[in-house]
């Protein structure tokens, strides 16, 4: 069903409200301490019902994408050239997500070993030709696991977006699940415009943090991990090493752009990544962490000129909510090159991991099947789940919420959901030899 020319209306009920990378930097001694909460959590919390609403219906479509981040602009791309008129959200005014705005620069994982012990690049496909595009303009560097230009990255990403014919909302909230019985069939969303829906044939979650399956009443397990907060170094090529008095600082990495460097964060550990107050503390500490970090570092002779470039517009939250889908991905399963009849792509590995006691080292690690069953959740019928919330032990977690897996995990729900749009069927239903054909014409590699 295309969008509709007038614009229909739906009645809501009221509602409660209720008010790693490498070159990582840990912070250390008192820092560590969780930051205050700005509410008592003890306290009863007051509530206030909303009044009920007519909420207009901005589109109808084939499929509705919440999240452009890695994996939502994959999903989105994907479903468009496989034929499904393709809606994205975003909540910010660029897409990439934390490999943009949140400066995590690296397109992690793009190689792993394969049975015969050669290293090779596993990541095609969209990963592969976003990759592709920054390298021809210059703002790519590294064969393995390239570092790219945020600003470069936005351009392409929308550029890709465009091409592809995806109809955009950026500066759009997902805020809750449009729900007939046990089947999604749209989201609210919010913005300057005021509440308005999108109805959709299939939604595919691309938060990060799993909003919609949570919305949508989906069973899911949380994870707290450490949070961190990127930030970029300018004037780096004019430092003066033959200064009296010069010594090597903590300067993060380089980027495409010879004058400046990205520096890492790990943050502190065991942090919950979908409180508000939460992320709220680590932000105001972080920032000035940050800025008085690289006021000692002016200090320091030969470091003069060295400049705070930018702090990332997002959080680098890790890791939140985890799906519980029809199929649980293991580390084991990384580990021994696990076969999938309904495989959709495969990552790599960037990290050194243990495995049964023993340290494996990161260009010595496999590659890894990812199945569609992994992107399905439960419960809830026509939704897909892509990026860091998909179904996987937490054993996993460094694998899985890198950049390169969420482009795979997203073209995968993608192409998938065009499949479901385009025969009629449920996500579930969906032939898994027919997703293999599209994806290998989207020039996905199975290994």
């Amino acid at each position: 069903m295309k969008r509709r020319d007038f614009v229909t209306r739906i009645i809501v009920a009221g509602s409660a409200l209720s008010m790693g990378v490498s070159c990582g930097r840990k912070i250390e001694g008192d820092q560590q301490e969780t930051p205050t909460p700005l509410s008592d959590p003890t306290e009863p919390q007051r509530t206030i019902t909303e009044p009920a609403r007519e909420i207009p219906v901005i589109a109808e479509t084939d499929v509705l994408v919440i999240g452009g981040g890695p994996a939502g602009v994959a999903a989105a791309i994907a479903a468009s050239r496989a034929g499904a008129e393709t809606y994205l959200v975003e909540r910010y005014n660029h897409l990439g997500g934390l490999w943009t705005g949140g400066l995590v620069l690296p397109l992690l994982s793009t190689h792993a070993v394969d049975k015969q012990k050669r290293r090779k690049q596993v990541i095609h496909g969209l990963g592969g030709e976003m990759a592709q595009r920054l390298f021809d303009m210059g703002m790519a560097i590294h064969e393995v696991n390239p570092i790219i230009d945020p600003e470069a990255g936005k351009y392409v990403l929308d550029e890709m977006i465009v091409e592809s014919g995806v109809k955009m909302l950026y500066h759009s909230w997902g805020v809750n699940a449009i729900m007939e019985g046990n089947t999604i069939k749209g989201v609210f969303i919010e913005s300057k415009s005021g509440r308005q829906a999108v109805m959709a044939k299939v939604v595919i979650d691309c938060t990060g943090d799993g909003d919609v399956f949570h919305w949508a009443g989906e069973s899911y397990e949380t994870m707290n991990y450490h949070i961190g907060l990127v930030h970029r170094l300018g004037n780096i090529d004019r430092i003066d090493k033959n200064r009296p008095g010069y010594k090597e600082m903590p300067l993060g990495q380089p980027t495409p752009i010879p004058s400046v460097n990205w520096v890492n964060m790990h943050g502190l550990n065991d942090q919950d990544g979908i409180d508000m107050q939460n992320l709220s503390e680590l932000q105001l500490q972080y920032r000035k962490e940050i800025w008085e970090s690289v006021e000692e570092i002016k200090k320091v002779p030969g470091h003069e000129n060295v400049f705070l470039l930018d702090t990332a517009s997002q959080m680098g939250v890790r890791m939140s909510r985890i799906v519980e889908g029809e199929y649980k991905l293991t580390l084991e399963d990384s580990m021994t090159f696990k076969q999938f009849d309904d495989v959709i792509g495969i990552s790599g590995a960037w990290t050194s991991m243990l495995y049964k006691g023993n340290k494996v080292l990161a260009y010595e690690r496999p590659l890894w099947q990812i199945p569609y069953r992994s992107l399905l959740p439960k419960k809830t019928e026509n939704l897909l789940v892509a990026g860091r919330c998909f179904c996987f032990e937490q054993a996993l977690v460094e694998d899985t919420r890198i950049i390169g897996t969420c482009l795979i995990t997203g073209h995968g729900a993608g192409a998938a959901a065009a499949i479901a749009a385009n025969d009629r069927v449920t996500v579930r239903e969906i032939d898994r030899q027919k997703l293999r054909k599209t994806l290998e014409e989207q020039n996905v590699w199975f290994g």
